[in-house]
Formats: structure tokens, C-alpha cells, sequence
């Protein structure tokens, strides 16, 4: 499994994605379509359509179709409208996707108002549910195992509980839309720039860790029993993201949960080093146990 975007997206036409916006709008028998409507029935993404233009409704117009958002209407009716939802469900924040099902207008018409839909809910006073202190690598970490568990790149909307820990606008809120992430992500976990493998064990030490393995160093340790996701992926990458007993993979069969194993036991005096990982299925890293198994 290759961690790679469709790249023929980045190259089309402009004409070419509005043509396929007004072919939906036909099909449709409508004069305008929302990004849900074009959503399963276009040939591309509302997000690529949305990356191209700058936004649904600029890609609408320079389609030449009809524009039912209010350009006109001032910032306070559009913060109220925010507020009157949030005091209707009776809760003390709102995430986007409640607003697109609920509210006058539509969170997008918001977010380009204000610059991002965090800043409306900030100018009208209401805290901010979104996740706005994830690190950079536990988002990537949450994308790299919603691509596994799919076999595929991940959507917008795949991106919701329980296949992702994390919503796709947590993402929104970090990178500036989905779509910029998923590029981010790409870049970074396709990086050739790899650090030196016993680095990246100890890399993943906490503090407490590394007191401990000050105790670890009777049995030789120099790193730490952890592996962190970005050595787990190496090690994923480099056995073709298949168990290494059976063969099984998330992407020939649907459920299988990939796990990185130890080839010499870590009790037995086995480093966390890229060297002395493999990967086993759930099933047969069960079945395993501390045997020293190399396939």
C-alpha cells in the first residue's frame, strides 16, 4: 500500500471541474447544488472544488450557477444565527456539521466570512469544541490508521467516530481545510529524510521512560519498549503494510489490524530498532507470544 493522493486531481482544467459542477446541477434539475448535493454524484471532491476556487460559492459563479448564499447579510445576523442554534440544542458549543444541518446558512458561508469556522464561534462568544491542542503528530498518527483500516485515502466524511479518533474538522482547524492536511500528511510520511533507527527509538522515551531504562540497563536496553507511530510506519512501509506470518492486509482483507512485533523478544533483550521489527497481524502476534518468530 502506497501512502499517495490522486494526483491527476492537482492537474485538471478549471473547466473541466466546472463542467462536471454544472453536469450534477443538470442531472439534478437544479439552477444551484450544495456541496452535499455534488457530494457521491460528481466525478471529484467538493474539497478539490473548493481548494481551486477559494470556495463553494466562487466555484458557483464561475460555473454560472445560481449563488443562494447571502453575500449581504451583515456579521451579526450570521453570529446570531450560530447562537440561536446553540441555545436550541442546548449545548455550550457547536461543531460545524450540526450548524450545516440545523442553521439558516451554511458553516462554509461562515468560515469564509470570518476566515475559519473557530473565529465565528469565537466573535459570537461560544467556546470552542474543536481540537485545537492535538500534535501535529497525533493527527498524522490518526490519519496513517484511518488509512489503513479503509485501504484507501481517507474522505471528509470517513473521518468520524469509530474509524477516527479525530473529526476532519479538527483537521480544518490545524491545517486550514482537510484536503491540506491529507497533502501534509503525504509529505511528511513519504519524507526520505529518516532518522537513524536507534534515534528513533529513543526518540519516542518520555521523561519517565528514559529514568527507567537507567534500571532497563542490567538487561542491555538502549531504548525504549514503545514504538512510536513514525518507526511503526517505516517498518509497515518496508514489509508492504502485509502480516509477515500469513500475508493478510487491511487492503485484501477488510478487518485485519496490523501490529509491529519485536523478532527477538524485548524481555529476552530485543531493542526497539527498525532492524528488530516486523509486522504481524492481531491474529498471529497473539498467537506469537515472546516465541522468536521471523518471517
Amino acid at each position: 500500500m502506497k501512502f499517495e493522493l490522486k494526483t491527476y486531481n492537482r492537474n485538471i482544467p478549471d473547466e473541466e471541474l466546472l463542467s462536471d459542477l454544472k453536469k450534477v446541477a443538470s442531472e439534478l434539475g437544479k439552477e444551484t447544488i450544495t456541496y452535499r448535493d455534488y457530494e457521491g454524484k460528481g466525478k471529484y471532491t467538493s474539497g478539490t472544488i473548493q481548494v481551486r476556487f477559494g470556495s463553494w460559492n466562487n466555484a458557483l459563479e464561475n460555473a454560472g450557477l445560481l449563488v443562494k448564499e447571502y453575500k449581504n447579510i451583515d456579521n451579526e445576523e450570521l453570529l446570531n444565527d450560530i447562537k440561536r442554534i446553540v441555545q436550541e440544542i442546548g449545548k455550550g458549543s457547536i461543531t460545524s456539521r450540526v450548524y450545516n444541518e440545523k442553521g439558516k446558512y451554511t458553516s462554509s458561508t461562515i468560515a469564509e466570512r470570518f476566515g475559519s469556522w473557530n473565529k465565528a464561534l469565537n466573535e459570537a462568544g461560544i467556546s470552542i469544541k474543536e481540537h485545537k491542542n492535538i500534535s501535529i503528530e497525533a493527527l498524522f498518527e490518526n490519519i496513517e490508521q484511518v488509512w489503513l483500516k479503509l485501504g484507501k485515502p481517507p474522505t471528509f466524511r470517513d473521518m468520524k467516530f469509530p474509524v477516527s479518533k479525530y473529526t476532519a474538522s479538527a483537521y480544518s482547524t490545524n491545517f486550514g481545510s482537510w484536503q491540506k492536511a491529507l497533502e501534509k500528511f503525504v509529505d511528511y510520511i513519504n519524507s526520505e529524510e529518516v532518522e537513524s533507527d536507534e534515534s528513533i527509538g529513543l526518540k519516542s522515551m518520555e521523561p519517565e521512560e528514559i529514568n527507567e531504562s537507567n534500571t532497563e540497563s542490567k538487561t542491555h536496553h538502549k531504548t525504549s519498549r514503545n514504538i512510536n507511530w513514525r518507526l511503526r510506519f517505516l517498518v509497515m512501509r518496508r514489509d508492504n503494510f502485509k502480516c509477515n506470518a500469513c500475508g493478510k492486509s487491511p487492503t485484501n482483507n477488510p478487518g485485519t489490524e496490523l501490529h509491529i512485533d519485536h523478532i527477538l523478544a524485548w524481555e529476552k533483550g530485543g531493542e526497539t530498532v527498525f532492524e528488530n521489527l516486523q509486522t504481524l497481524c492481531s491474529v498471529c502476534n497473539i498467537g506469537k507470544s515472546n516465541l522468536d518468530f521471523n518471517g
